[in-house]
């Protein structure tokens, strides 16, 4: 869709204005909504993309797997499905197959999307919410790590961090 205002660029905002219980969309580019004082932040993990899109490129992974997962003839032990079945299918054949091919999925999922995990989409205050508690869960990780080790000065400095974070 192209902006409201110059209507030259594609828009990137959608501005709602509410005024005497009347509520007004205006669609905005990048530089429009910049000189409205609109401050803008895209994430490149952030743009939609067509469920089409999607779904070509996950054939696409799909036929580039083709012998490269070493998958080694693993089937699924409820419905008998194998996982040269489920890339040329697209689809699994039960919620079991998730199990038995989670290597498999694990690997394809991470070239898809870039994660193995979903995040959704939510305000910027929630994303970073996300990012401190995966940064927790890291530290605590190598916190524990370190005491096995018995690397006291890192355990300390791991220690020191963690209590930074939970502060916040």
């Amino acid at each position: 869709m192209k902006c409201g205002v110059c209507a030259k660029r594609e828009a990137v905002v959608a501005f709602t204005h509410i005024v005497d219980d009347v509520k007004q969309t205006l669609l905005l580019c990048h530089e429009c909504a910049s000189e409205k004082n609109i401050k803008v932040r895209i994430a490149p993990s952030a743009q939609a993309k067509d469920a089409p899109v999607l779904v070509k490129e996950i054939k696409i992974e799909l036929a580039k797997l083709a012998g490269a997962e070493g998958d080694g003839g693993v089937r699924c032990p409820t419905c008998e499905m194998s996982y040269e079945e489920f890339k040329k299918i697209g689809r699994l054949g039960c919620q079991q197959c998730y199990e038995a091919f989670a290597p498999q999925l694990e690997r394809l999922l991470k070239r898809i999307h870039g994660a193995d995990r979903h995040r959704g989409k939510g305000p910027l205050e929630m994303a970073q919410s996300a990012q401190a508690a995966d940064e927790l869960e890291r530290l605590r990780a190598e916190l524990v790590q370190a005491v096995a080790e018995e690397a006291f000065e890192e355990a300390a400095q791991l220690r020191d961090r963690i209590r930074v974070l939970e502060g916040k």
